[in-house]
Formats: structure tokens, C-alpha cells, sequence
């Protein structure tokens, strides 16, 4: 059966249970939303500009910089959606329940209805927005030494794309024209503080080849390769850590209970694995359960081999998921001690409910949450974390589908992996070259009598002495191809 892109969107939806249309309520909602923003008092005259990939529409945040005696004033400005999705409404009611906006190759299942994502709340240029602002100082080092959180209406300068900014800052700004030039070179001078401060707290770096899929028209790929990189992508990022750092520690300060993104420390007997399997490739790394606070010793020793990216992904195995919570317990991997999601209201609720906090303190109207509301709460987040896992379960399942797909010319051709998982019934083996696992059942394996050794990861073959362990390069050949549940097996 030959199968479709179209195909493999309803079976992702089905199996995550993603809502894919809209209720009569919500349509009615949004149908009487006013598309027209008239310029307000709050209106700030200042060249904000919003940088985004070359297909995006739902623009969440700009970025305003300059230099001040002191150091940098910056400001980060994130639409202000919980001025249109009102506590209670459909529209709210359908937000919770989706939590997430989930992005499959062609196709985008959004937490909100598109008038809303991407014409109303979205940062479009030369168009008046409402916002919610960050007005950040950071000394000459980067460290932030004050904040506030405003309300304001912006008109976007320009809309930037990645592509176009790492041009600017690899090759200088001097083609650059418009009211915005000096805030990106600003920009810039402050990103490269921010970058000394991450690698000074310790921030782990991981590396991990994310596939970017050409579709031609019918949707199949075309061509296949890597995600780079970007100084550009880093530069938001770093600016949206820094005001997502600044929203945890003003939640932290007034109120008991409220909005964090944790991610705990790993766990003992995963970080005890990763030392041994780095141990089987030459790399003696001084790694306990009692103290993983040297895991960026070990990223910089890992920065120049040629398995960078195998070993990469073998740590990132051994972390835990970030997930949100009521209460603040730090996060592990950016080294923060405080942290929250405040920068992507159109696509995750937990930013949404983070603006509602926000404002009431603005409006002077804080209140804690009683102990009724806070269990609701804590059932609210722990929804979020489990629909954001699926919304990327989702994503990477349709990739994998097309991938399947893809793979079908390669029937019966080897190819180069690592065995990224072991189980008793067979090898899990990543093949870097087509962005894919496949499985590779014991029986397929060498004859042997094989038990599954818990502690070193491996199978153990009792009578012949074979042995596969995980993290160890394998050459296998591709089998059976299910393109459906995107999922591929292989022979030895």
C-alpha cells in the first residue's frame, strides 16, 4: 500500500489524541474578536524587530536593545494573548485542553485559532500590537541587574529571519539600513556577554543533528540533511532565557505557588551508565550519581572527536525531561536556579498562565492560590507536560514516517550506526546517515545464546562469547520498512 503525507498526519493525531478542529463555541468566539488595534497611550516608539524562521506566521516576540552608562537596556516584548483568551471562555477552555501548538512536516495544529496565532496576537510588521514586555538592565558584563514587567502596544520594525540576521553578524552590518541597525549591533555586543556568562554557570551544550526534510509537492522528501546551527538562533534564545529568568524570580518572590519549568537532576543509575559507556570509547570521565556538576568537563573534552554528535546524544539519554510545576526546583541543564516559560503564549499554555500571574501583580492584584486551586494547578501542569511530550512524540513520528519512506530505495544496503538501545529482545541502532533508528531483533543477531546484562547495557552471548553493548558502532543492512509507524528493521 502506498501510503501519504495525509496518511501519516491522521495516524500521529489518532494515536496522541491531538484536537485538530475547532468547537462551534471557540469559532464563535474568535469570529467576533476585533481584527483592527488602534494605537493607545501604552504605545512604545521604539524600532522592536521580530526574528523567526522563513515559513513562521505566529510571531510570539521582538527584541529591542540598546547601550546605556551602565551596560544594556533590553526588551523583550511577547504578544500579549491573555488580553484576547479570557480566563473561562472557549477559548480558553481549548487552549488548556491542547496546551501546545504541535508542528508536523506541512502541517501546524495550533493551540489557537489562526486569527488569533497568526494575525491578531502575532508581532506583524508596521502593525500595532498589545504586549507584554520585559524591560531588562544588565550591567557591561551581562548580568541582569534589575527588570520590570510592563504592559505596552509596539508596531514591529521588521520581520527578520534567521537566515537574513546571521548574515548581519557574519558579515557585518554595514548593508544593514533602518531605525533597528543599532539595536542589532547592540544585540550582538550583549549576546556575546551572554554566551561568556552560559559557558561560565556551566550550561550543558548539547549538539544533536535534528533532520530538516525538503518535500516536494506530493510530500515526499526530496532531500535530507542536517539542522545547522545559527549565531542568529542563539541570540534569541539567549534573550528569551534571560527575560524567562527574570519572569521565574518575580514569581518566586510574590507568590507561594505559580508557574516553573524544572528539570531535575539524572538519575543515579543513568549517569552511572553514561560513565561506562564513554569508558568502552576511550573516554575515562569522572562522572558519579553524587556529582554530575561536571558534565560540561566532559562536553568540552567531547567538542573536537568525530562521534561528537553519537556522544551527544548519549547524554542527553541520560537527563530527565524538563516538565512544569508549581513550585521552583531549578534547572538542571541551563544551570538556572529559577526558571519559567514566558516568551511563547500563541503555542504553550504554561506562558499563557504565566502572563495572568504577571499581570495581576502589575494590577496590584496578587493572590495566593488556596489549597483547592493548587491541586487543580499542579493537575493543569502536569497536563501541559504530558501534551507537550506528546505534541513532540507527534512531530517526530510523522518525520520518522517520511524518513520510512524515504528509506524504501535503500532496501537491503548498509550502512554505518551505534546501538543507541538495548533490550532483551534485540539492538536499538541509530543510523546517522538517514536521521533514523531501526531495530534489530536478537535473532538477527550472530547465533548465540544471549542474555540481557542490565548494569553494562549489552547483550551477552553466553556460548560464543558475542557481545553488543550499547554506545558500540554496528554496521547493519535495512529490512523491512513500516512507513506507517515509522519504523524500520534491520539484519546484520
Amino acid at each position: 500500500m502506498k501510503y501519504t503525507i495525509n496518511d501519516f498526519h491522521k495516524k500521529a493525531i489518532e494515536d496522541y489524541q491531538l484536537q485538530n478542529d475547532w468547537p462551534q463555541e471557540v469559532l464563535t468566539e474568535t469570529k467576533i474578536i476585533d481584527s483592527k488595534i488602534l494605537k493607545d497611550d501604552s504605545y512604545i516608539d521604539l524600532p522592536f524587530v521580530t526574528i523567526d524562521g522563513e515559513d513562521a506566521k505566529d510571531f510570539d516576540d521582538a527584541i529591542f536593545c540598546e547601550l546605556i552608562p551602565d551596560g544594556f537596556n533590553l526588551k523583550v516584548a511577547i504578544a500579549d494573548v491573555s488580553h484576547y483568551v479570557k480566563e473561562n471562555s472557549a477559548l480558553d477552555d481549548e487552549a488548556m485542553k491542547r496546551a501546545t501548538s504541535t508542528y508536523l512536516p506541512r502541517k501546524v495544529i495550533p493551540m489557537l485559532p489562526e486569527k488569533l496565532s497568526n494575525e491578531v496576537c502575532s508581532l506583524q510588521p508596521n502593525r500595532y500590537r498589545r504586549v507584554l514586555y520585559a524591560d531588562i538592565l544588565l550591567d557591561k558584563d551581562g548580568h541582569v541587574t534589575s527588570y520590570e514587567f510592563k504592559r505596552a502596544m509596539i508596531k514591529s520594525a521588521a520581520r527578520l529571519t534567521y537566515n537574513e540576521v546571521e548574515s548581519y553578524l557574519k558579515n557585518g552590518f554595514q548593508k544593514l539600513t533602518g531605525d533597528f541597525k543599532q539595536s542589532l549591533e547592540t544585540s550582538y555586543l550583549l549576546f556575546q556577554k551572554l554566551l561568556d556568562l552560559r559557558s561560565y554557570r556551566g550550561a550543558l551544550e548539547l549538539e544533536i543533528s535534528e533532520p530538516i526534510l525538503k518535500l516536494n509537492s506530493e510530500g515526499n522528501i526530496k532531500s535530507l540533511f542536517s539542522k545547522k546551527r545559527m549565531l542568529a538562533h542563539q541570540l534569541i534564545e539567549e534573550f528569551m532565557l534571560v527575560a524567562n529568568v527574570c519572569a521565574a524570580n518575580i514569581l518566586r518572590k510574590n507568590f507561594s505557588n505559580s508557574v516553573f519549568r524544572n528539570h531535575d537532576y539524572p538519575e543515579s543509575l543513568k549517569i552511572d551508565r553514561l560513565s561506562q559507556s564513554l569508558k568502552r570509547r576511550g573516554l575515562n570521565w569522572n562522572g558519579s550519581p553524587e556529582d554530575v556538576n561536571n558534565l560540561p568537563i566532559l562536553m568540552d573534552r567531547l567538542k573536537n572527536r568525530p562521534d561528537k554528535s553519537t556522544l551527544h546524544i548519549m547524554v542527553l539519554q541520560s537527563m530527565q525531561r524538563a516538565t512544569y510545576e508549581s513550585i521552583c526546583k531549578g534547572h538542571f541543564g541551563l544551570k538556572f536556579e529559577e526558571y519559567t516559560h514566558f516568551t511563547s503564549p500563541i503555542r504553550r499554555y504554561p506562558d499563557l498562565m504565566v502572563h495572568r500571574l504577571l499581570k495581576s501583580l502589575i494590577d496590584k492584584r496578587a493572590e495566593s492560590l488556596s489549597n483547592d486551586a493548587l491541586e487543580d494547578w499542579d493537575e493543569l501542569l502536569e497536563h501541559c507536560s504530558i501534551k507537550e511530550r506528546d505534541s513532540e512524540f507527534a512531530s517526530k513520528q510523522v518525520t520518522q514516517s517520511l524518513i520510512c519512506s524515504h528509506c524504501k530505495q535503500f532496501k537491503g544496503k548498509s550502512f554505518k550506526g551505534y546501538i543507541s538501545g538495548v533490550k532483551d529482545f534485540g539492538l536499538f541502532v541509530d543510523i546517522p546517515e538517514l536521521f533514523t533508528t531501526g531495530m534489530l531483533h536478537v535473532s538477527e543477531l550472530p547465533s548465540d545464546r544471549y542474555s540481557f546484562n542490565a548494569r553494562s547495557q549489552s547483550l551477552d552471548g553466553r556460548r560464543r562469547g558475542n557481545k553488543f553493548i550499547h554506545g558500540d558502532k554496528i554496521e547493519v543492512y535495512i529490512g523491512e520498512i513500516f512507513e506507517l509507524e515509522g519504523k524500520i528493521s534491520l539484519y546484520y
